[in-house]
């Protein structure tokens, strides 16, 4: 967002137009009482308008009305001329852009009829603003260019604002050479001058001309030094301006972190009645940037200070172009009565002129008709175009509420993983690994017989077993609930991994005095992810170990179906009581109970073999009665179409 300068060149106008201190109104109030001569109040009153140029654009109009009706009273070109100008600056600051127009134009034709050529300077400048305002850039450069070669006679000082003009308009058109070129021409003015105002106007804008060419790091050292100035000098805007283009930059650099600091900076520097468009700047670029960090709650509540602050400026906006309507409707009003007056005076003389008359009105109130009628459809337009964007914004604002709840959702599932990790790590792996540690400490003492050793050797063995088997299934559980698990299916023969998990748990079996036994038709050929499976297996036949009885029976059957190879792990155990059944693929709130030999556990073993069967195609079931044993069955596909 550039910095225009708005250029009244007092040097080449006549009259005092010295800077307002304090009391100075005071002083202009009893000069225009005192005044006796009428041209020395038109000059009083103007100088009372530009006092109130940005302090109070509606004093200014009427300050310059008041100096403009004796003006033309007296036939005063001059003072005509010099109201002009002073109404047309404060009726920019009003966004009444077309009477502002109107009155640089009037300004100008008087002063180039009385030669006055500093003052046609000055006109050329603040109609190339008004266009420049109006966003008809290349029509503003035209005009910026007509000062310059008048100022060209009145040294660097007059010349250096119209300089930063045009420099911002060819940054505008994406002529940055060319802007660059009459920045440095401008900086050097004021080096020489000293100019410290217009110096932090001028190096802002060359920063952000360097930072649309991505020469962020250059733009970073002029906006240094531009915020310096304007904290020094009391230009709030410009401190705003500053940071606003310092967290653009910081932003497009990936550093959210001090894009929102200096956005959050502009924001308190401004006042609450300050430039809403810098505001409405610092509110998108805190909104992208808190985005971007993934803080959606404050991304969305700038989002909404973003749409507020612009429906409010719509409105206005819509209010200032009703306003302008019914002033021109007013006008249109006016010399219509003039002219009915006039008609109707002519139709006492003549019944033609009447006649004439007539049809005049028709034409005007036709037109009028047409204009309000014109005024009504575009407006009705923009108003839809208004609403069409309304919900475009509220169906982005919902659908970053969906996502967030998503991630919120995602998020407490991993939290509920992590602690069930952590509870496990710090509960079950203890006590097998301390029973460990003191099987070793008993060999490291030397004081064992063989038998002993050979002895606490099958438990150090079955407790291997057990954790091995607790950290196989942690992991692949942890696996598939953070990251999901990848499958490799390919054809195999579930004849081989039976026998080789009936060998790894003849041990364990034994030692409980379990036997195990196991009928595979030949061949018993699968498709599906081999490991996974073998897993599945596993679990399945520890799990039926755990829950047996010395003199328990534990079989394994692999059956060939049509389209599936069903899977059945039996066994003759305790069972499973009625009320727990529901609960054994629960993976995060399901159970674990001890064995039939105080053999501890995670509950994580059944609901990772459901998980597992099901990714690859298959389905898992049980059948238990309690205190005579328990079924587990599973089928996988035997072909590749059967794969989900």
């Amino acid at each position: 967002m550039p910095r225009l300068l708005t250029t009244l060149l007092l040097l080449f106008l006549s009259i005092s137009f010295s800077q307002a201190q304090s009391g100075e109104i005071a002083v202009l109030n009893e000069e225009l009482k005192s005044s006796v001569h009428d041209t020395i109040k038109v000059n009083v009153y103007c100088s009372l308008s530009k006092f109130y140029w940005y302090r109070n654009p509606d004093s200014a109009i009427l300050m310059a009305d008041q100096a403009m009706e004796l003006a033309r009273k007296y036939n005063f070109k001059k003072g005509i001329a010099l109201s002009c100008v002073n109404k047309g600056v404060a009726l920019v600051s009003k966004g009444r852009y077309p009477d502002a127009l109107r009155c640089h134009l009037e300004a100008l034709k008087i002063s180039e009829e009385l030669k006055i050529k500093g003052l046609t300077g000055n006109n050329f400048n603040n109609i190339g603003i008004v266009y420049a305002t109006m966003g008809n850039y290349k029509k503003a450069i035209v005009y910026y260019e007509k000062a310059l070669a008048i100022f060209e006679e009145y040294g660097n000082a007059a010349m250096m604002p119209t300089m930063i003009n045009i420099a911002d308009m060819y940054s505008k058109t994406e002529g940055y050479a060319k802007a660059m070129e009459y920045n440095q021409r401008a900086l050097k003015i004021c080096l020489e001058e000293k100019d410290t105002v217009n110096m932090g106007i001028l190096l802002y804008n060359m920063g952000e001309t360097l930072h649309k060419t991505g020469q962020d790091d250059k733009a970073l050292e002029y906006l240094q030094e531009s915020l310096a100035i304007s904290k020094h000098v009391g230009d709030v805007e410009g401190v705003s301006f500053s940071y606003n283009l310092l967290a653009s930059i910081y932003f497009d650099k990936k550093q959210y972190a001090r894009s929102i600091s200096y956005a959050e900076q502009s924001i308190v520097n401004l006042t609450t009645d300050g430039n809403k468009e810098i505001l409405l700047e610092a509110y998108h670029l805190l909104y992208k940037a808190f985005e971007s960090s993934r803080n959606f709650q404050k991304s969305l509540l700038y989002r909404d200070k973003e749409i507020a602050l612009k429906e409010e400026m719509f409105s206005i906006e819509k209010e200032r172009e009703a306003n302008n309507l019914q002033a021109e409707y007013d006008l249109q009003r006016k010399q219509h009565e003039i002219g009915m007056l006039e008609k109707d005076k002519a139709l006492q003389q003549k019944e033609i002129v009447r006649e004439k008359f007539r049809k005049k009105t028709y034409i005007a109130g036709l037109t009028l008709l047409i204009l309000v009628s014109t005024y009504l459809i575009v407006s009705n337009r923009r108003w839809k175009k208004f609403n069409a964007l309304l919900k475009e914004r509220n169906a982005a604002i919902i659908a970053q509420k969906e996502k967030i709840d998503e991630q919120n959702e995602h998020l407490e599932k991993l939290n509920t993983v992590k602690n069930k990790l952590l509870s496990i790590i710090s509960h079950d792996f203890r006590s097998p690994l301390n029973s460990l540690q003191s099987m070793v400490e008993l060999i490291g003492d030397g004081t064992l017989t063989a038998a002993d050793i050979q002895q606490i050797s099958k438990l150090m063995s079955e407790k291997l077993n057990v954790t091995v088997q607790l950290v196989e299934n942690m992991l692949h559980w942890a696996k598939s609930q953070m990251d999901g698990t990848m499958l490799h299916a390919e054809h195999f023969d579930l004849q081989k991994i039976v026998e080789e998990n009936v060998r790894l748990a003849k041990g364990h079996a034994d030692t409980k005095r379990v036997h195990i036994s196991a009928q595979v038709a030949t061949p018993a050929i699968a498709f599906a992810d081999k490991a996974t499976v073998d897993i599945v297996i596993r679990n399945l036949m520890n799990n039926a170990i755990k829950f047996s009885r010395a003199g328990d029976h534990l079989s394994l059957s692999v059956v060939d179906q049509e389209k599936f190879v069903k899977v059945t792990v039996q066994d003759t155990g305790t069972g499973i009581p009625a009320e727990k059944q529901s609960k054994l693929f629960d993976g995060v709130t399901g159970f674990t109970t001890p064995g039939t030999s105080n053999e501890k556990g995670t509950g994580l073993g059944l609901p990772l073999c459901k998980e597992l069967v099901e990714k690859n195609g298959g389905t898992i079931w049980f059948e238990s009665e309690p205190g005579k044993g328990s079924s587990f069955m599973f089928t996988i596909p035997r072909d590749r179409l059967e794969v989900a």
